[in-house]
């Protein structure tokens, strides 16, 4: 496990951690890559852990990876996007963390680039304490280190899905 991260639990993962307590649990995430006119990238400066990194989070029970994508970018950035491709579908130990409390998770990321369609960038929720857009060659620091892969993915392969097997990238 490469990082503690604090982040809000909803009910249904509590009502899972009431049965399994503390055990490994797989959780699908979402990301979104966000481009400007510029080809600057949207980061997002996270209150929980105090990284930058790319807007996500988890898909919610019977929702769509798409949909939750488009609802996470909302809640943490006031922008409405528009999905246009997924960059790649993550996971592996690279993606397992461990709570301060003790729980395991390890995350499957479905990585989409987004085009914004509406809405006003600001800080919309208490997970975020700044967006700003970047140039992709000169990320900030601290910067949380597994989505640097995703957007060199993005970067690298415009028009494919990237997905790692057998030790390396594959497009």
């Amino acid at each position: 496990m490469d990082e503690s991260i604090t982040m809000p639990m909803s009910s249904y993962i509590a009502e899972i951690r009431a049965k399994i307590g503390h055990m490994l649990l797989m959780s699908p995430g979402v990301a979104a890559i966000i481009f400007n006119d510029q080809h600057e990238l949207l980061l997002q400066h996270r209150s929980d852990n105090g990284l930058w990194g790319l807007p996500g989070g988890a898909i919610d029970p019977g929702e769509e990876p798409a949909e939750a994508v488009v609802r996470e970018v909302y809640e943490e950035t006031g922008l409405r996007v528009l999905p246009e491709r997924v960059v790649g579908v993550f996971g592996g130990p690279d993606l397992r963390f461990s709570y301060p409390n003790g729980d395991e998770i390890m995350v499957i990321s479905i990585v989409f680039e987004c085009r914004i369609i509406g809405g006003e960038l600001g800080v919309n929720d208490d997970e975020s304490l700044e967006l700003r857009y970047f140039d992709p060659n000169n990320l900030p620091s601290p910067f949380t280190e597994h989505h640097r892969v995703r957007i060199e993915q993005a970067l690298r392969n415009p028009s494919k899905t990237v997905f790692y097997f057998q030790g390396e990238y594959k497009s």
